[in-house]
């Protein structure tokens, strides 16, 4: 199965995605805001992120632009309670290849995972 990055800053949200992806096989890494993400990617090299957009100390967007200049095959799955146009067409433009609103159901994030692994 895949290695999956997590990063949220709130660890309630971390918890369940990651209790969620657990029974899937998935290897599963955790990061609390993107300048950590960065730490782990530095790190190791996992096929997929869920990144959180609003974050302290490195927001979701700019820690997307700093993975897709340094790994620019990285997928990555936004994850956000704001779901606005614009953000979710400036996450795509800036190379996420999916958005998920919070609150979002177990079935929602398994296709989604599934569907940008298999991409």
């Amino acid at each position: 199965m895949a290695t999956i990055l997590i990063v949220d800053d709130d660890a309630f949200v971390r918890t369940l995605l990651r209790d969620m992806l657990a029974g899937q096989g998935h290897a599963l890494l955790e990061a609390e805001d993107g300048r950590e993400a960065l730490d782990v990617l530095r790190a190791r090299t996992p096929e997929l992120v869920l990144l959180d957009l609003f974050m302290p100390r490195l927001s979701g967007l700019e820690a997307l632009a700093a993975i897709r200049q340094r790994w620019p095959s990285a997928r990555v799955l936004v994850i956000s309670s704001l779901d606005s146009e614009r953000l979710v067409r400036e996450a795509i433009e800036a190379g996420a290849a999916g958005f998920i609103t919070k609150p979002f159901h177990p079935v929602e994030i398994t296709t989604a995972v599934a569907r940008a692994l298999a991409n």
